[in-house]
């Protein structure tokens, strides 16, 4: 019996962008639970170069060696597993892997649980859907449920023109909250057209300094901390990052302490770690396709543009989100 082949980006030993190699790989077969996906876009996370560094903090529970790296994807699915109920070969969906250690987007097909994906809307393209997943879901779980965000609230999102804060903007918006985008002065114009109602210049304004002015920060970049934002932030506020540190630990551990003391100001402080799920995606689909989101994409490369892709990603310069473009 032949065995299928197909082209993966994959790392077999940890470092800088010189581990990564495209060789050529057995297609997946989806387990009962799955479907294989032929993948015509997919998008890079922060955490495809950490983990190619070996710095990743879910490092050990990622697949033996060589690693097929990647996790945001769209596609359409050509296989299906025997308890896949909701799904049928020919659908278009979008996804991406769990944070603990699963990858395998950047290659041709990847086999993906029925969970973890949803039905790609025929207004939006590969590159759009697959730019969205991780990023997007991040933002979306951050502003609805970790900051419970209410109509009329302030929030601040250091790092709003990158992939995760582009969406950031638009989601707190779209909740009603009015939001301050922190950037360099180059793309403050850019977050202003993402919804954002002002724009700070992290190179001439302290956006820590002052008093009570914000019910969140968002931090997507982890530059601030807790500590530095305690006095910026109002009573009851929320400091949320995607980047984990001992400072957020201990904060997030020390606001359940005193959250009931009197005179506290109730601080309370959360690391986000996205989960998968469908039903997500599929409001941000219909974010989207209603208007009111887009899928910011800075560049678009082809799995042999695989090194320049990396290199810009780790720069942290991108403006929006980095899209490869495989079989679409």
């Amino acid at each position: 019996m032949t065995v299928k082949m197909m082209r993966a980006i994959t790392i077999s030993k940890y470092g800088r962008t010189e581990v990564l190699e495209q060789i050529e790989r057995a297609i997946p077969t989806p387990k009962s639970d799955q479907v294989l996906v032929k993948v015509k876009a997919a998008s890079i996370n922060p955490r495809d170069w950490l983990l190619m560094r070996g710095i990743y903090p879910f490092k050990k529970t990622a697949e033996p060696m060589p690693i097929t790296l990647g996790s945001d994807m769209s596609g359409t699915i050509e296989a299906i597993g025997c308890d896949v109920k909701s799904l049928k070969i020919g659908d278009d969906v979008f996804g991406m892997q769990p944070l603990s250690g699963k990858f395998g987007a950047f290659a041709d097909y990847i086999a993906i649980r029925e969970s973890a994906v949803a039905i790609k809307p025929k207004a939006l393209s590969h590159a759009d859907a697959a730019a969205t997943p991780c990023a997007g879901m991040t933002s979306l779980q951050t502003i609805r449920d970790l900051a419970a965000i209410k109509k009329g609230e302030t929030i601040l999102i250091n790092g709003a023109s990158g992939g995760v804060g582009s969406y950031a903007v638009q989601i707190a918006k779209a909740y009603g909250a009015h939001v301050t985008a922190v950037s360099s002065a180059a793309n403050a114009e850019l977050c202003k057209s993402l919804g954002a109602d002002e724009a700070i210049d992290y190179k001439e304004v302290n956006f820590e300094a002052g008093a009570n002015k914000y019910d969140v920060v968002y931090d997507v970049i982890g530059r601030s901390s807790p500590k530095k934002c305690k006095g910026v932030l109002k009573k009851n506020g929320r400091y949320i990052t995607t980047i984990p540190s001992p400072g957020t630990a201990v904060a997030a551990v020390f606001s359940k302490l005193t959250k009931h003391l009197p005179f506290s100001k109730k601080l309370s402080a959360h690391l986000i770690l996205v989960k998968p799920a469908g039903k997500d995606l599929a409001e941000m689909a219909s974010l989207i396709v209603s208007g009111k989101m887009y899928s910011l994409i800075d560049a678009r490369y082809s799995l042999e543009q695989a090194t320049e892709a990396f290199e810009k990603s780790q720069s942290w310069r991108s403006r929006g989100k980095l899209v490869f473009e495989i079989n679409d």
